[in-house]
């Protein structure tokens, strides 16, 4: 029986992908690179700033100037994280109403904590979750489950009372590495198969759609 859920933040719980885009072309255009398409941002996001950096600057570009691009983005981002990011329909309301059946919920992102803990915080200011945790310091990424399992001692559960609920592939790799349930999301960045080939357990179309597995 399922009786907490692990959210991902970004083209999970919350639709960033506006303001991603905008920072990061930003970024772009100061150290003089070809800006990018929305989708071509949408599908590096999910791994953390450094690796959509090294995913779409040129391949010559070296690893000094990654970092000065990473840094630049993300200072770009501080100042527009929130503009136009906000939850997927429907969502806020299938929070609230896991919460009040006593379903545990937390965060797990590869967003930076920071920016994690802000929005969350800024668009679930009524919801009680056990963490939300974005990259921290010395915690390993996602798909490694460190932070995940991590979380479900906060929990006071055990992984297999837990579905982890995501957009991507890293999302269901994470939740498999955890001993997890895993709950793959089509309104996100990734398409359904992908996430049937990462091992999604469950696929939904719309968040209500979660509560039937629980």
């Amino acid at each position: 029986m399922i009786k907490g859920l692990i959210f991902d933040l970004d083209g999970t719980t919350i639709n960033t992908l506006g303001d991603i885009h905008y920072s990061f072309n930003e970024a772009l255009r100061h150290f003089g690179y070809p800006e990018k398409s929305l989708d071509e941002v949408r599908m590096g996001v999910g791994r953390g700033f450094r690796a959509l950096v090294s995913a779409l600057v040129p391949q010559d570009t070296t690893d000094e100037k990654k970092e000065e691009v990473s840094q630049f983005y993300k200072n770009v981002y501080r100042e527009n994280y929130y503009k136009t990011s906000v939850p997927y329909p429907d969502m806020v309301e299938l929070i609230k109403d896991l919460q009040a059946k006593g379903i545990k919920m937390a965060v797990n992102s590869n967003k930076s904590d920071e920016f994690t803990k802000q929005l969350i915080s800024r668009n679930y200011p009524d919801i009680d979750f056990v963490v939300v945790y974005g990259a921290r310091e010395g915690v390993p990424h996602k798909p490694d489950p460190a932070s995940a399992l991590e979380t479900a001692e906060l929990m006071g559960l055990k992984p297999e009372e837990i579905a982890y609920v995501g957009d991507s592939d890293v999302d269901m790799k994470t939740g498999k590495n955890a001993g997890m349930k895993t709950i793959g999301c089509l309104w996100g960045y990734r398409d359904e198969q992908l996430l049937k080939e990462s091992g999604a357990d469950y696929i939904v179309s719309e968040p209500k759609e979660i509560e039937l597995y629980l």
